[in-house]
């Protein structure tokens, strides 16, 4: 059984909805007032304050209001950003002949790339970019790195992804599965176990951990002067050392 991890599609954004939903306040004046019709008219103003007023009163629906989209919560800028850091990595990343620590490395080098990127885009102010949903607009530098900081969880997702199809495959690798589905009589107690463990969570938590780590210490070298374009994967190297129940742990996995 072999699972696929870094090349398959994860899908971020959920469809939104492009219509809104409108409700119409309709009064049919029925009455006459010295003989004469009233005639109800209700500015703009007054529709949108009507509006608010309904929708403090129903219950919390699905749909977004269309004129309520904004990058936040169409996260296209975090999508953008993301795109093109997988972009990036599935050119080194290539034929599956990569491991973790290959992967981890190509995720923290597409981050420092595109964060030199975003920074040099700024350099004359905001950025003006068109987004399916949220239109044209201008994005302010902190904007924009905020939306990189989510794309770089989104990487961070799929290396969790990646090491999770890796232990899957190695627990399973030998064609005689039958361990797992007689774990629990004593004969296979031993053998159980060892391969139980390839399913801990712990390891995938310390690869987090450790590009977490990386990311700090990048974000605080390009701050510092002469902060030179490479960096964050001498950086990676660094914390990884730090680490050695890990190393150790993927040696076991990639054997």
């Amino acid at each position: 059984m072999s699972v696929n991890g870094i090349g398959s599609n994860y899908r971020y954004m959920e469809t939104v909805a492009n219509h809104v939903q409108e409700k119409a306040f309709e009064t049919n004046a029925g009455r006459k007032v010295m003989g004469q019709p009233v005639n109800l008219s209700i500015s703009d103003e007054g529709r949108n304050m009507l509006r608010e007023m309904a929708n403090k009163f129903e219950p919390d629906s699905d749909y977004v209001n269309a004129r309520e989209l904004t990058i936040q919560n169409t996260n296209e800028v975090a999508w953008e950003h993301y795109t093109a850091m997988r972009g990036i990595s599935s050119q080194t990343l290539k034929d599956g002949n990569y491991n973790v620590e290959d992967v981890m490395k190509s995720i923290m080098d597409t981050y420092e790339a595109r964060y030199n990127e975003i920074v040099k885009e700024h350099e004359k102010g905001d950025r003006e970019v068109f987004y399916e949903l949220t239109g044209k607009r201008s994005l302010t530098l902190d904007e924009d790195l905020a939306g990189l900081d989510e794309a770089f969880k989104m990487r961070l997702a799929n290396l969790e992804g990646y090491i999770a199809c890796q232990q899957t495959n190695r627990a399973f690798e030998n064609s005689d599965s039958s361990w797992y589905f007689n774990r629990n009589s004593f004969q296979n107690e031993g053998k159980t176990q060892d391969r139980i463990q390839l399913f801990d969570t712990e390891y995938r938590d310390s690869a987090v951990s450790i590009m977490e780590q990386t990311r700090e210490k990048f974000l605080a070298a390009f701050k510092s002067f002469g902060y030179k374009k490479g960096t964050a994967i001498g950086i990676f190297a660094d914390v990884l050392n730090e680490h050695t129940s890990f190393v150790a742990n993927t040696q076991k996995l990639f054997k």
